[in-house]
């Protein structure tokens, strides 16, 4: 998750906060580019303060980003799902609510739907794809001692694979003038899970 590079007064997250709002505006606005003048004049304060909490236009875009997924995570993966139902019937309930986020939140078009040019987000798009592979592997191993999926299959590998597809999937959705249904993207989803995941079509 992100947070501040150092302990800040209230003030001084109020007016960092501001400013990743201010950013998360002008991705939205601009579809994918973001300039450190507009987005000062966006939430009214110098463009030194920017420099001061972000140390430059890289930090602050980074910290959008980590933004975006400390919600999605939150919205998607932090949530216990139906505790007593079987681990297929959670996994489709949480995918639901993860395809039910992206095509709700705005900047779930710029971010994942491959639109935003700012390179510094490369990494930290990356860093959060490993921090969800991670999740989906520790669930796929719950799965696993559940006796639900097949034990000997290696589950960061099949993490992988699945995240990796999902995210292509949810990118070639979101980058179209007309998204496709949701019941249309659960349905090709669970398909792309059950050929990765032996045991998740049950």
């Amino acid at each position: 998750m992100s947070s501040p590079p150092e302990t800040l007064t209230a003030r001084g997250e109020a007016s960092r906060q501001s400013l990743i709002e201010a950013g998360r505006a002008e991705l939205l606005e601009t579809g994918g580019t973001l300039e450190v003048a507009n987005v000062a004049q966006r939430a009214e304060v110098s463009a030194g303060l920017l420099y001061r909490y972000f140390a430059g236009k890289d930090g602050l875009v980074a910290a959008v980003v980590h933004a975006f997924y400390d919600s999605y995570e939150a919205a998607v993966f932090a949530t216990s799902l139906a505790p007593d139902s079987s681990w297929v019937e959670r996994e489709r309930l949480r995918l639901t609510r993860e395809i039910d986020f992206l095509c709700d939140e705005p900047l779930a078009a710029v971010i994942v739907g491959r639109r935003l040019r700012e390179p510094a987000a490369a990494q930290a798009d990356a860093e959060r794809l490993a921090s969800q592979i991670d999740l989906a592997a520790r669930n796929v191993a719950h799965g696993q001692r559940a006796g639900e999926i097949d034990s000997t299959i290696d589950p960061r590998l099949v993490a992988a694979a699945f995240m990796g597809a999902f995210r292509e999937l949810m990118a070639e959705a979101l980058s179209r003038d007309v998204t496709p249904s949701r019941a249309s993207l659960l349905d090709t989803t669970w398909r792309l899970g059950a050929s990765i995941i032996p045991g998740a079509d049950a």
